[in-house]
């Protein structure tokens, strides 16, 4: 068992550690771009002082940058309201307004933008693509056998020898101390990295994806996607159809207030204070769909519950996340349970504590395996 886990260690080790270096960046991504933009993301708003309607802060934003796709409004009355224009290449543009004025106070900063994107596709790709994908997946699945191996090796003789399993013996010579951070940082972190390791696998590899869900209960992909998805579609295109007819012969509301009310409608309905993220209507969809994070339930978790309404108001559909089967929940979490965004910064901070172990795995079982060479030759 050593010696396997040693050559896989070995051979997957560059790997291990640039997809946890850089995933330990990546967990501040949101943190950092706040404090880069921090002149146009936080305002000081007087408690007395109204919030103007959004639909202003739309068409300002429509005036000065053309259509928009979806819009932020967070939880926090410290901060401005984001509006965000994509299109199919990805390219467009994020400002963020004075909730209070409606002024246009700035847009995100496109270098830190870039910079996430690069350190993404580090993460995923390697920068090589789908074969950079493959080599991570691989190495991924490597490292996970490494956890279990490890903790196999870990384990004590003698049940005396236990306590001494648990600690670093940091006035010890520094062989010593780097053989202790490999064995007991690993044994400490080894769940944790086990579970970051299965739901990167999730988020970046179809079959993964499909045993887990079918795991949980839920149908294969496949069908799901094809067949499920298909029947939940025909059976409301009618509904939808009716409702955008209506809408188009009766008399429209007017863009000023219709957002806003809308807004409002949302809030009655789903009573928690929540960031919301509005999903523009487009000619193809005719809808408008909001979701707001909810964080009422026993973990904390930010999980989502969404309200999909029809461009004259009425609400169509509502998806409340505590209603759904537990593969649908698991689908709509797992990348926040991936990069620790499911519960906020708290999270974020173990899992970037725990990225760095994971960092630090490869390099102190190499310097383990490079003296016991050294010993060996001389």
């Amino acid at each position: 068992m050593s010696v396997l886990h040693l050559l896989l260690g070995l051979l997957s080790s560059i790997i291990i550690f640039i997809v946890c270096l850089s995933g330990s960046i990546y967990a501040f991504k949101t943190q950092i771009e706040n404090l880069i933009d921090r002149d146009v993301v936080y305002v000081k708003l007087d408690n007395n002082s109204s919030k103007i309607a959004i639909d202003t802060i739309l068409n300002n934003f429509e005036n000065q940058f053309g259509g928009a796709t979806n819009i932020t409004v967070f939880k926090e009355n410290n901060k401005s309201v984001l509006v965000s224009s994509f299109s199919k290449d990805n390219t467009g543009v994020s400002a963020y307004y004075n909730p209070i004025s409606g002024e246009l106070l700035g847009v995100k900063n496109t270098t830190s933008i870039a910079f996430f994107d690069f350190i993404l596709e580090v993460h995923r790709f390697l920068l090589a693509g789908d074969v950079g994908k493959f080599i991570n997946g691989v190495a991924v699945l490597i490292f996970i056998f490494l956890l279990f191996s490890g903790f196999i090796i870990w384990l004590p003789k003698k049940i005396n020898q236990l306590k001494k399993s648990l600690k670093i013996k940091l006035d010890a010579k520094f062989h010593r101390v780097n053989y202790d951070l490999h064995r007991v940082l690993g044994f400490y972190s080894i769940l944790l990295l086990f579970f970051i390791s299965v739901t990167g696998l999730y988020v970046s590899f179809h079959w993964v994806k499909n045993a887990v869900i079918i795991g949980l209960g839920g149908d294969s992909i496949v069908i799901s996607d094809t067949n499920i998805a298909l029947k939940e579609s025909l059976s409301s295109s009618f509904d939808v159809l009716f409702d955008d007819l209506s809408a188009k012969e009766n008399t429209v509301l007017k863009k000023e207030s219709s957002l806003q009310s809308i807004l409002l409608k949302t809030d009655s309905i789903l009573k928690n204070e929540g960031t919301k993220v509005i999903l523009l209507a487009k000619e193809n969809t005719k809808s408008i769909n909001i979701t707001k994070m909810n964080t009422d339930n026993l973990l904390n978790f930010y999980v989502p519950d969404k309200i999909e309404f029809s461009i004259d108001g009425k609400v169509r559909k509502q998806e409340l996340f505590k209603n759904l089967a537990l593969h649908e929940q698991f689908k709509l979490i797992a990348k926040p349970l991936h990069t620790g965004e499911i519960m906020g910064l708290p999270t974020i901070i173990i899992y970037f504590l725990i990225s760095l172990v994971g960092c630090s795995l490869p390099v102190t079982g190499f310097i383990i395996w490079f003296k016991k060479i050294r010993k060996k030759n001389v």
